[in-house]
């Protein structure tokens, strides 16, 4: 998500800048089951819906507000990844420097897209960083509402679910939990953009149970 104090977009697409809440203040993660041994390695590449408040994502700590807190448990081992607040696609294609060692990789991405980059640009993103982590198994996460781009991400998700069966990835609508139609149900965000601790919750044990289904063939 922008770190910016506004959220999207364009004219072009009946938008309005509309202003979101600033990026909260960094937390402990919440308690969680220590994973078991041959649990999956989950790596994760986001933006601010995947880095939440976590201290050190990429050092495997996640926060209260990312998803990764509530997929990870007995059978799924966190491993770190990437995720920054306000990241687009292109910005996380390029951060990712080095193959992530990890048995799934988790790609969250496309919110700071939405409404701005052609959804085949952001396929092409999406496969790079997949190529960048070099991570055989693939899930690729439904983008949460925007309450502010009513109906952008909705025709963002139709694409993304396609182009996840053209690569041969696992498609996962984790946000459906979170929709009351185009928009966020209550109490599952905090700023119309963001979800919160109740809705990163819905998220991380949608694409939890993926991740094991992904792996476990």
């Amino acid at each position: 998500m922008m770190r910016r104090a506004a959220a999207m977009i364009v004219a072009a697409t009946g938008l309005t800048l509309v202003a979101c809440a600033p990026m909260p203040p960094r937390a402990d993660p919440p308690p969680t089951e220590e994973p078991t041994r041959g649990a999956i390695r989950m790596a994760a590449v986001g933006d601010s819906i995947t880095d939440g408040d976590s201290r050190n994502l990429a050092g495997g700590v996640p926060g209260p507000l990312s998803w990764v807190s509530y997929a990870i448990g007995p059978e799924i081992e966190f491993v770190g990844g990437w995720a920054e607040w306000g990241a687009t696609t292109e910005r996380m294609a390029s951060a990712l420097q080095q193959p992530l060692e990890a048995d799934v990789l988790v790609i969250l991405a496309g919110t700071n897209d939405a409404g701005w980059v052609p959804h085949r640009q952001i396929g092409i993103q999406l496969r790079r960083i997949a190529d960048a982590a070099a991570v055989e198994d693939v899930v690729l996460a439904s983008v949460p509402p925007n309450d502010f781009a009513v109906g952008v991400t909705a025709e963002l998700n139709a694409y993304l679910e396609g182009f996840a069966s053209r690569e041969g990835w696992t498609w996962v609508d984790a946000a459906a939990g979170l929709r009351e139609g185009d928009r966020y149900a209550e109490g599952m965000s905090y700023d119309g953009v963001h979800p919160t601790e109740a809705g990163a919750r819905v998220l991380g044990e949608a694409i939890g149970e993926a991740v094991v289904e992904t792996a476990r063939g």
